[in-house]
């Protein structure tokens, strides 16, 4: 097959740069729209969805490039429908569990008092790691802006934001605190529309040309590639945060927003992926960069919008992970710690962090963390469906919550996390 060149679009590159930015306009618009915008509906969904698509975008093609190959669709297409069904078990949970929270009924249930705790400590852990991680990492890209690469300086602009975010949350609460989070999230999903319609152009002039082919990569499937898949599942967790907004929005609109939030993330993960796949022989290695670097040949104005979404990718997970962890501590401490001094009390945490340790060195900790949360919250779901609620027994539905603790136990200990799959995340 002759090789594919990605200068063969050089005489489209103005158009391609002309619809990119009209693509980010209009969705932009259409996303600050006041109906839109003040829709409690979409103000749910954000707070998921800018977790799962955070900082693991643009790593995830070339990782799958590397990994699978001409396969990664259909991988990407498998960790999707898993996070979908882990996905399934929390929203079980927010739907039976948490009325028993309320009541004495959970005594009924020991182990879900057990479980349902230690579920609490483990993300916990895990969300003081990932939010120290997203914004040091958001230093990162905000200083290649300028050409500029300095740790001290990431970790100040990580520590600024921090504090920021800190302080807002204790002053102006849960409210404020989302509408930076939309905001970004707005300006993230435009700036990715506007790079999956150039790919579509992209392939398109190459379908035109008889000029596309998959990428000839050589891959082999082995354990370690099975370990590499598991870890890759961990790029799109995030769904659990509409668990912890309970004192803000009810449990029907939670339950709806997290399927919405996990059905838009896992549109785009797919579509990306079946857009960039005939790109995957140029990938040479891992780097959250790669995609960025290669979209200039496309268009040249896709890298600078690329690294804006990345700025806001990591703003806003890194927002959407303090509203988690304030809705989580106000949970556990029944209500005796506000979420207010909870975002505070987590700022404080992550900036020692950040200054104490290589957070890129510890952040696979989190990446396990997350996973034995999800096992814990499948087992809580297992539990009750497997034992008698009312006069209904849920044998099929408990059986599947309890293969799913099997398989989130795997990714928990078995699993290679992304940060150390032949490359760190952030260096």
């Amino acid at each position: 097959m002759p090789e594919i060149s990605l200068h063969s679009l050089n005489s489209a590159n103005w158009f391609l740069n002309l619809i990119s930015v009209f693509v980010t306009i209009t969705v932009v618009t259409f996303l600050f729209l006041p109906k839109v915008r003040d829709s409690n509906l979409w103000r749910a969904t954000a707070t998921p969805l800018a977790s799962i698509i955070g900082s693991g975008f643009l790593i995830v093609a070339p990782l799958l490039a590397v990994t699978v190959g001409a396969w990664a669709t259909a991988a990407i297409i498998a960790i999707l429908a898993l996070a979908f069904l882990v996905g399934k078990a929390v929203r079980y949970n927010i739907n039976y569990i948490e009325p028993l929270t309320e009541t004495s009924q959970q005594t009924t249930y020991k182990a879900l008092t057990w479980a349902g705790e230690l579920a609490k400590l483990v993300l916990a852990f895990a969300y003081i790691i990932a939010i120290t991680f997203y914004l040091e990492l958001l230093g990162a890209f905000f200083l290649r802006l300028f050409g500029y690469e300095n740790p001290v300086a990431q970790k100040a602009i990580a520590s600024a934001l921090l504090i920021f975010i800190g302080l807002f949350g204790w002053l102006r609460g849960l409210k404020l605190l989302e509408d930076l989070e939309e905001y970004s999230v707005n300006v993230k999903l435009a700036i990715i529309g506007a790079l999956l319609v150039a790919l579509i152009v992209f392939n398109a002039e190459l379908l035109f040309t008889n000029t596309w082919q998959a990428p000839q990569l050589e891959t082999s499937f082995n354990l370690e590639t099975l370990r590499t898949l598991l870890g890759i599942f961990l790029i799109v967790q995030g769904f659990e945060t509409s668990r912890y907004l309970r004192g803000d929005y009810p449990a029907n609109l939670r339950i709806k927003t997290m399927r919405y939030g996990q059905l838009i993330a896992a549109a785009i993960y797919i579509c990306f992926i079946a857009l960039a796949t005939t790109l995957f022989d140029q990938f040479e290695t891992v780097s959250e960069t790669g995609v960025i670097d290669l979209s200039a040949e496309i268009a040249f104005i896709l890298p600078w919008l690329l690294v804006i979404a990345a700025v806001m990718s990591q703003f806003s997970a890194a927002v959407a992970d303090m509203i988690g962890s304030g809705g989580l501590i106000e949970e556990a401490s029944d209500n005796r710690v506000s979420k207010h001094i909870a975002y505070l009390t987590v700022a404080i945490l992550a900036v020692g962090l950040l200054w104490s340790t290589n957070i890129f060195s510890i952040v696979t900790y989190a990446s396990r963390a997350f996973a034995l949360y999800y096992a814990l919250q499948c087992l809580i779901a297992a539990i009750h469906a497997l034992g008698p609620v009312g006069s209904e027994r849920r044998l099929a539905q408990g059986l599947g919550f309890a293969f799913l603790v099997v398989a989130m136990l795997a990714i928990a200990f078995f699993a290679i996390p992304v940060t150390t799959a032949g490359h760190s995340l952030g260096h």
